[in-house]
């Protein structure tokens, strides 16, 4: 430990200005020349806090009072927000949070990338942040449903979400008492004893709901009773599944789901596209600004229909569906093999011909395709997961000299650590544009479109 991080003491109580927030929703201040992070702490507070804990480059410390408040300072809207950990800065005004997640990337890029000339466009945000998720998935105890409190397995219950649509309120009150009307009882990870695991809501920009009960069996029991309990309870339910997972854990999701009652698929409508959904699929979970994404991110690709366009970490295959009328054709790789199902399945519910989706890592089966059809992509699209790209994908990209890259993320660490290697490789960033999917929370998703340039 330095000199200097043996000035501050754990127990002693401070009084600081912070001047930054993480995605996480700590303030950040400085004492001694040393970054002291504060847990409910805003850009803009003067605070009273007392340290908790001192490593080299840093302390943690717990907030007190708040001498003078931030002007971004909110109460916040939500009654569990000091509890529940589905939200970080639901105590900042919205625009302030926008401020924030345009700041993350910009300091993302210049810290960790070395790019300190890029210029981030204004940050894409909501007309309304409130009600945006379309996926909600619900955990309970015998006491009812809820959400994990912050940093713990401890459960918050709750009468309603302001992030999920209106009928999350009904689903929570109806499968509550399904529950104690029935008797039936509750899963526990540490005795792996107990039927009922979760419950997953899914819902459509229509308002149209499927409702997974996800259970520790072979099969729904008081089927009758749940079904006609549930169609009663909660507006407009499409689809009532059961999912089976019957592992040891905390994953949410088995593999196996079974369509108890209604349709197999719920339908989301992104721009002028249809989009199949189970419970399993993975899909954007605030539709709304997804158009804002894609269109984005149509607008960068700039097609002429002249295109050979590689969606790589394609997922569903949203994206490259997305950009397929402007594009001659496109090709998506992603190693997840029910996405692929899910992305072959959603080509043609929107009759599209020009799209194909092929199974494996992307480093490999993008040079593997390149290799036995003689293609080669003008554009590749990367989606890749919060730790990034593969290097080996990066170097393949560059080794192929592909003229135009667009890498869309959603995690600014990571952007910046690829970018770094992109930038490096003879690439040259043309254009940066951050979007708020996640209202309230400390997350952001970033476009970035890079052309080849000569070295």
């Amino acid at each position: 430990m330095n000199e200097t991080s043996n000035q501050i003491k754990v127990g002693e109580q401070y009084t600081i200005e912070l001047m930054d927030i993480t995605h996480s929703g700590e303030g950040v201040g400085r004492l001694e020349n040393m970054i002291v992070f504060v847990e409910g702490g805003l850009p803009g507070d003067v605070v009273e806090v007392e340290i908790k804990n001192v490593k080299k480059t840093y302390a943690q410390a717990k907030l007190l009072a708040i001498t003078t408040a931030s002007p971004e300072r909110v109460t916040p809207a939500c009654p569990y927000f000091e509890q529940c950990g589905g939200c970080q800065i639901l105590h900042m005004s919205y625009q302030g949070q926008l401020r924030a997640k345009s700041k993350m990337v910009m300091d993302a890029l210049q810290r960790i990338g070395g790019l300190k000339e890029i210029e981030v466009a204004p940050i894409i945000g909501m007309e309304d942040p409130q009600r945006y998720r379309n996926k909600a998935q619900f955990k309970l105890d015998h006491k009812g449903m809820g959400f994990y409190a912050k940093k713990s397995h401890n459960l918050v219950h709750i009468e309603d979400c302001l992030n999920q649509p209106e009928s999350a309120a009904d689903a929570i009150k109806t499968i509550n008492a399904l529950i104690q009307e029935l008797n039936l009882s509750i899963y526990d990870e540490r005795t792996h004893k107990g039927y009922i695991r979760g419950v997953l809501q899914r819902t459509n920009l229509q308002g149209e709901n499927m409702i997974t009960l996800i259970i520790n069996g072979k099969d729904l029991s008081q089927r009758q009773a749940i079904v006609e309990g549930i169609l009663a309870g909660i507006p407009n339910v499409k689809s009532i599944y059961v999912n089976i997972n019957r592992e040891k854990g905390n994953v949410i999701l088995g593999r196996k789901s079974l369509c108890v009652h209604g349709a197999a698929r719920l339908v989301e409508q992104i721009g002028e596209l249809s989009f199949s959904i189970s419970p399993n699929s993975f899909f954007q979970v605030n539709s709304k600004q997804t158009v804002k994404l894609y269109d984005t991110i149509k607008a960068f690709a700039n097609l002429t229909g002249s295109e050979t366009v590689f969606d790589l970490y394609c997922g569903t295959g949203t994206i490259g569906l997305y950009l397929a009328a402007q594009a001659k054709q496109v090709i998506g790789i992603e190693s997840v093999g029910d996405a692929i199902l899910d992305a072959r399945e959603n080509a043609g519910l929107n009759q599209i011909e020009n799209a194909s989706f092929h199974l494996g890592r992307a480093e490999d089966e993008m040079l593997k395709i390149i290799k036995e059809e003689g293609l080669k992509p003008d554009l590749i699209i990367l989606d890749p997961p919060r730790k990034g790209c593969e290097e080996t994908l990066l170097a393949a990209i560059t080794e192929l000299g592909t003229p135009r890259v667009i890498y869309v993320s959603c995690n600014p660490s990571t952007l910046a650590r690829d970018l770094k290697y992109l930038t490096e490789a003879g690439y040259a960033i043309k254009a940066v544009q951050p979007v708020d999917l996640f209202p309230g929370t400390g997350h952001v998703e970033t476009v970035v479109l890079m052309s080849r340039v000569d070295k």
